[in-house]
């Protein structure tokens, strides 16, 4: 005899599989680098990008609240009306278990929304977790730059300002390119590489990086060095803000370091790599 469909068995195990992979997805975002590094390098985990982890858990999510809503109202129904009519009246009876878990709950989200410990912990873990991913000397020039279409990106230091040119270095390189309008995102995708690779092609690592002068370095204004090294000061002051570095033109070096707290080298450093693209 042929057995029929077991819907509560279909649910169980949709249950079960959604759960495991909104666990699984949880744990990898929770560890994964920032955005602006896993779009910039094509990060990928068990094969797939940042991005595709976070569609696999919205989408099982969806999957685990339509289950979970067909195994209540369709299946369990009435032994959930029966269950939840029999424990609020033991919950009236016995106040404090039902006051603890609801205190319990309000803590846990009041807590995590002020960053109180042992919750800011979790947190900050995470966060660590994910910023070791980040390599320094392969940061986008500004962050999300694969967002930037070709036209923004010529205006950034030390590109030329012409979006034609950045074109023709592209489809010189063997790169489809449809036009200026288009994202480093959308030529990457286009041509199966990350931004990062497109990038490359377009400001090539060189192998004399400009060197910026070392004599009274941390005393001259971002205005100085620009002019120095012939480039355009806004332009410098407009990138260093997008990594999240407070600047004023006029301003001294060794004041720019002290106010973001910064390493002068390290100033220097991210200074010459932009100077140098």
């Amino acid at each position: 005899m042929k057995k029929s469909f077991s819907w509560r068995v279909f649910i169980s195990f949709g249950l079960f599989i959604a759960l495991f992979m909104m666990l699984v997805s949880g744990v990898i975002l929770y560890i994964s680098p920032p955005g602006r590094v896993a779009n910039w390098t094509e990060w990928r985990m068990i094969g797939l990008t940042k991005r595709g982890w976070q569609h696999q858990h919205i989408i099982f999510g969806f999957a685990f609240l339509i289950l979970s809503l067909f195994h209540l109202f369709f299946i369990n129904w009435k032994a959930f009306l029966s269950y939840l009519k029999s424990k609020t009246t033991e919950g009236l009876k016995s106040p404090a278990e039902l006051l603890t878990i609801i205190t319990l709950s309000c803590l846990f989200g009041i807590g995590t929304y002020y960053g109180i410990q042992p919750f800011s912990a979790v947190i900050k873990f995470g966060n660590t977790i994910s910023d070791s991913w980040e390599r320094r000397e392969k940061q986008a020039p500004v962050p999300h730059a694969e967002l930037m279409t070709l036209t923004q990106l010529a205006e950034q230091p030390g590109l030329g300002g012409d979006p034609d040119a950045l074109k023709t270095k592209l489809e010189k390189a063997g790169l489809k390119v449809a036009s200026q309008k288009q994202t480093l995102a959308e030529i990457a995708a286009a041509n199966g590489m990350s931004a990062e690779k497109v990038y490359e092609f377009i400001a090539p690592a060189e192998p004399g990086e400009h060197k910026l002068q070392g004599q009274g370095f941390g005393k001259k204004t971002l205005k100085e060095i620009a002019d120095e090294a012939g480039v355009s000061a806004t332009s410098l002051q407009l990138a260093l803000q997008q990594k999240g570095i407070e600047v004023k033109i006029d301003t001294p070096l060794k004041s720019i370091a002290e106010k973001n707290n910064m390493e002068m080298s390290e100033l220097r450093k991210i200074l010459e790599r932009m100077i140098s693209r």
